[in-house]
């Protein structure tokens, strides 16, 4: 079969959504292993590691595990909006309706009862653990999309075309094409075909594929946990021997020291079955006879039993795990704290804002960002439903410090910049409807003072006392003659 030929192209935002730009001329670059290329299932292409072992990987390690289900809720976990997209003032209600259809078509399938944001956050899991997530697209008889499915992505092996999928298991197989192409893919055989050849009964199923780029495969990625490896696996063996000291009673390595003679089989066979048989009975105790020489106490035979270090066995292996699980975090991007694992700084303090924002800038929002382009342009651009005026954007990740933000927000109040409704929509607060909620503090008339009603009050109390003190005043004055007043 002919080599197909990649074309580069670019894909871009237009005033009826997103368009392909073709290159002028076509690329030249080599497909992936191009000299054994070939139709059907020895086309498929094998991926850099073995997708089965990385997906139980989940399994063998508390952290890792921690780590893909953390980022994956902070990522696509609290779901997606449909909004208008930058520009246009008023969208389409019909664009509304009709992504409100296609959920509804989603998530009442016979399949599973998952919601839309479910079947994002499992595929997203895939990404992180895996290396690539992948979602299933079926089409009514008219091309409209009606159905959207998470595809285990351990299961998934790519054709090395690019364009066809086929999922193994069972040692059956069933073929998919890449979304929006334009051709078929036969779902048993994985024959390609022109647009309509193939019958609607035999048509193959869409993939969208988001992957984590890796610079070892043009057809599949590699999850970020891949550089700690190491650290995974010495994690499991600091594990393992702790399971086996446990299983020993927690008994010490022992050194068996005699001196003074030479230890004959027999002696040396005594021993060892005696550390046999204390796994099962810690207390139990060994009777050794050592016979008595003639001489001096120096010519005796001595038997003595050493235990070898446990404290300090403990204590590195303390910290060796405690470095494992940085490395694991550090691999995967996630803030300690995140995972509940709080740490202090280095005079002490706490780092968790820094890291959280570090993190949020880093990872979770450029994966958010990829999420949001790639179902955008799949599912609501002119191969999906069609709604150009709409873009899908994924909730954020709320991690503020509301009182730092309230004080921020009285302090931006005090400076006249901004409004107590300005203050309101950051909150996410009711917001009031009077004239004053969108007037600064500058533009707000001057509140009357409180000592003019003071005073009035105080005049209305103490005005007949004042009065009878001015007659007596006038009496004392009358009484005393002006030269003693003098």
């Amino acid at each position: 079969m002919t080599r197909p030929v990649l074309t580069t192209l670019w894909i871009s935002d237009g005033p009826s959504g997103p368009q392909i730009r073709k290159a002028a001329s076509t690329s030249e670059q080599l497909p992936e292993d191009p000299f054994s290329y070939a139709d059907g299932q020895s086309g498929l292409q094998t991926p850099p590691y073995a997708l089965e072992q990385l997906a139980a990987q989940l399994e063998g390690n508390s952290l890792h595990y921690r780590c893909v289900k953390q980022k994956s809720s902070d990522t696509v976990g609290r779901g997606f909006t449909l909004r208008g997209r930058d520009g246009i003032e008023t969208p389409s209600a019909e664009g509304e309706d009709r992504w409100g259809e296609f959920v509804a078509s989603v998530e009442n399938d016979e399949r599973g009862d998952e919601s839309l944001k479910e079947r994002v956050v499992w595929a997203h899991e895939d990404l992180e653990s895996i290396g690539w997530g992948i979602l299933e697209v079926s089409r009514r008889g008219d091309g409209t999309p009606d159905g959207l499915w998470h595809v285990p992505a351990a299961t998934i092996r790519a054709h090395r075309d690019g364009r066809r999928f086929a999922q193994l298991r069972g040692g059956k197989a069933v073929w998919f094409k890449r979304f929006g192409l334009e051709g078929s893919v036969n779902r048993t055989d994985g024959g390609w075909s022109t647009p309509g050849a193939t019958p609607v009964s035999l048509r193959g199923n869409e993939l969208i594929v988001v992957r984590n780029y890796t610079p070892r495969s043009a057809l599949y990625g590699l999850p970020d946990h891949i550089p700690a490896m190491a650290a995974l696996a010495g994690w499991r063996a600091q594990a393992e021997f702790n399971v086996r000291f446990f299983d020993n009673q927690a008994i010490p390595s022992y050194a068996v020291i005699v001196e003074g003679a030479d230890v004959s089989p027999a002696f040396e066979e005594r021993i060892l079955d005696h550390f046999r048989a204390i796994k099962g009975d810690p207390h139990r105790t060994i009777v050794i006879p050592v016979p008595g020489l003639p001489g001096d106490e120096a010519t005796q035979v001595k038997v003595r039993f050493e235990r070898l270090s446990v404290e300090v066995k403990d204590a590195s292996f303390r910290l060796y795990k405690q470095d494992n699980a940085l490395e694991i975090c550090i691999a995967h991007g996630v803030p300690p704290y995140r995972i509940g694992w709080p740490l202090l700084g280095s005079l002490g303090g706490a780092t968790a804002e820094e890291m959280t924002q570090v993190y949020l800038d880093s990872i979770v929002q450029p994966r958010q960002e990829t999420w949001e382009q790639r179902l955008t342009r799949a599912l609501l651009g002119p191969k999906g439903l069609a709604i150009p005026d709409r873009v899908l954007k994924a909730n954020e990740l709320d991690t503020r410090n509301e009182l730092r933000d309230l004080e921020k927000a009285k302090g931006l109040w005090e400076l006249g910049a901004i409004t107590p409704v300005g203050v309101q929509r950051y909150f996410g607060m009711d917001e009031r409807t009077d004239p004053a909620g969108e007037l600064y503090i500058d533009q707000r008339p001057a509140a009357p003072s409180p000592f003019g009603v003071i005073n009035e009050q105080v005049a209305k109390v103490w005005t007949g006392e004042v009065r009878e003190l001015a007659r007596i005043r006038k009496r004392l004055e009358a009484l005393v003659p002006a030269e003693e007043a003098a």
